[in-house]
C-alpha cells in the first residue's frame, strides 16, 4: 500500500471520522496503478446512529422548521464552505474518477452555484403557495417527506454529492448522503464543509458496499431514495422502495445515439460529438455512444473522426493540457477492452486512436467501432469508445437509435432544425440534444427518464419536488 492520506471520511451526527470496516477491492491511483487502500464500510451501529438521527431531526424540524431566512443563509454559507474547497474537492475527484483536474475543478466550481439557487428557491416559498377559493383562502404546501437517502455514483462524486444534497436541503429533508465505495475520498473535504455551513445532522454520510445500501433503503425511517449508478443496482433500489411503497428517483445509464441528417458536414458533427464523447473520460452517463450516418456518407465520418481523435492529448489527472485522463479503476477499464474484443469477435473493426502516455494507470485510447454486424449487442460502453451505425433510409435510423432498452439521452445533427426537431421528437429518450454537444446555455430542460434508464425527472425544479409530497389545505 502507498502512504496516501487517506480523505475517507463518515460524517454521523456531529462526529467526522474513518469508517472502522475494511472492504475487500482496494482503492488505485488512476494516474499510475498504485495501490492506495482498502475501501471502506461504516460499521453496522454507525449506519444506525446516522438514519436514528435524520429521523429525529426530522422530527423535529431541526431543517424544515427554520425560518426560510435561516436555510437561505445556509445554504449559502455551504455554498462558500465547498467553493473554498474546490481544489481540495478537485483533487480527490479526479484521484477517484481518473478525470483531469482542470476538468473536475471546473464542475464543482459551477456546480455548487446550485445552492445559490436553492437558497433563492426557499425565500421564494418553494413550499407553499397561497390560493383563493369561494370559501376563503386555501394553502397549496410541497412538505418534506422526511429523511432522505442519496447514493453517488464513481463517476461524479462530488458534483452529483452537491446537487442533490442542494435539491433534498431545498425540500427541507435530512440527507444521508452514501458515495460509491469506488469514489469516497470527496467525504472528508465534504464533511467539513457541512459541519461548518449547517446544523448537525441534517447532512450526513456513511460508506460501504451493497450491504450498507440495502439497510438504509430498507429502514422504514428513510422516506425517500435517490440513487445515481448502474442499471442492476437501481433495479435493486426499486425493488427496496417498492416493497415499502417508499418514493424513489433513479438515473441510470443510457446507450445514447446521434442522428445525423443527410448532407450534414462530417468535420462539424464530429467536433461536437468527440467534445461530448470525452466529456468525463467518457464516463458521463449522457454522451453520445452511438453514431448514426446515412450509408453513403460513413467513410467521411470515419475520415473526419480519425484526425480529431488522433490529436487528443491523454495524460495524467495532474497534466494541464490533458484532454483525456485514465478510467476510474483497473476493473473497469478491463470491462471496456472486453466489450471491444466481443465486438471483434462478431467481426466489428475497432479503431484505436491517440497515443497512451508512458505510465502503468488505467489509461485507454480512444475507439471507434463498426459495428453494423453486430447490431444485437446493445449494452453501453462506458468509456471514450464510439460506436458508428449507417442507415438508408431516416425512418430506418430512428429504429436504429431506439433499438436499445434505454432512454436517457440522444443527440440529432442536422441544418434543417425543423427536420431534426422532428427526428428529436421521435427519438425514446428523455434529453435529445440538436446540433451541439450541451445545448443552448439558456435552455431549462425538463426530462425524463425513459426505459431502464430510470424513474423520475431532471431539472432545477424537479430535483427539489422528488424530496416533498403535495398537499392541499381547504
Amino acid at each position: 500500500m502507498s502512504d496516501h492520506d487517506c480523505t475517507i471520511r463518515e460524517l454521523v451526527g456531529t462526529t467526522a471520522a474513518v469508517p472502522a470496516g475494511e472492504l475487500d477491492p482496494v482503492l488505485t491511483d488512476p494516474d499510475t496503478g498504485q495501490r492506495l487502500h482498502p475501501q471502506r464500510a461504516s460499521a453496522p451501529e454507525s449506519v444506525e446512529t446516522a438514519v436514528a438521527t435524520a429521523w429525529a431531526a426530522h422530527a423535529g424540524g431541526v431543517w424544515s422548521d427554520l425560518p426560510r431566512g435561516e436555510r437561505a443563509a445556509a445554504l449559502r454559507r455551504l455554498h462558500t464552505e465547498l467553493a473554498s474547497r474546490t481544489e481540495e474537492l478537485a483533487r480527490a475527484d479526479s484521484l477517484d474518477t481518473g478525470v483531469p483536474r482542470a476538468t473536475t475543478a471546473a464542475l464543482i466550481g459551477a456546480v455548487a452555484q446550485l445552492l445559490d439557487l436553492g437558497a433563492t428557491q426557499i425565500e421564494d416559498g418553494f413550499e407553499h403557495t397561497e390560493q383563493l377559493s369561494s370559501a376563503g383562502a386555501c394553502d397549496q404546501w410541497r412538505l418534506p417527506w422526511g429523511p432522505a437517502a442519496v447514493f453517488i455514483p464513481w463517476n461524479a462524486p462530488s458534483h452529483l454529492a452537491i446537487v442533490k444534497t442542494s435539491y433534498a436541503l431545498v425540500a427541507g429533508c435530512p440527507v444521508i448522503v452514501k458515495p460509491s465505495e469506488w469514489a469516497p475520498h470527496f467525504s472528508g473535504v465534504f464533511a467539513d464543509a457541512v459541519r461548518a455551513a449547517l446544523p448537525p445532522g441534517v447532512v450526513q454520510i456513511v460508506h460501504g458496499d451493497r450491504t450498507v445500501g440495502e439497510a438504509i433503503v430498507g429502514d422504514e425511517r428513510i422516506a425517500a431514495v435517490s440513487y445515481t449508478g448502474g442499471v442492476a443496482g437501481g433495479m435493486a433500489v426499486a425493488e427496496a422502495c417498492g416493497r415499502l411503497l417508499k418514493p424513489v428517483d433513479l438515473e441510470l445509464s443510457g446507450n445514447n445515439p446521434v442522428v445525423v441528417l443527410p448532407g450534414e458536414e462530417p468535420k462539424a458533427v464530429v467536433e461536437q460529438v468527440v467534445t461530448a464523447m470525452l466529456t468525463l473520460n467518457g464516463q458521463y452517463c449522457i454522451g453520445p455512444r452511438r453514431l448514426i450516418v446515412p450509408e453513403a456518407e460513413v467513410e467521411d465520418y470515419l475520415a473526419a473522426l480519425g484526425p480529431v481523435l488522433d490529436a487528443v492529448r491523454i495524460g495524467r489527472t495532474t497534466d494541464p493540457d490533458a484532454q483525456l485522463g485514465p478510467l476510474s479503476h483497473e476493473p473497469h477499464r478491463r470491462r471496456i477492452d472486453d466489450q471491444l474484443a466481443e465486438f471483434a469477435a462478431r467481426g466489428c473493426e475497432v479503431r484505436r486512436y491517440g497515443r497512451l502516455p508512458d505510465a502503468s494507470g488505467h489509461f485507454v485510447a480512444p475507439a471507434v467501432v463498426l459495428t453494423d454486424p453486430a447490431p444485437e449487442l446493445r449494452e453501453e460502453i462506458f468509456g471514450p469508445v464510439l460506436q458508428v451505425r449507417t442507415y438508408r433510409e431516416l425512418d430506418d435510423a430512428i429504429t436504429t437509435a431506439n433499438d436499445h432498452p434505454y432512454g436517457l439521452g440522444g443527440y440529432v445533427f442536422g441544418t434543417d432544425r425543423e427536420a431534426a426537431r422532428a427526428v428529436g421528437r421521435r427519438l425514446r429518450a428523455g434529453l435529445v440534444r440538436l446540433n451541439s454537444a450541451y445545448g443552448p446555455p439558456d435552455a431549462d430542460p425538463v426530462a425524463s427518464m425513459w426505459g431502464v434508464s430510470g424513474l423520475g425527472e431532471l431539472g432545477t425544479w424537479q430535483g427539489p419536488a422528488f424530496f416533498t409530497g403535495a398537499r392541499f389545505v381547504g
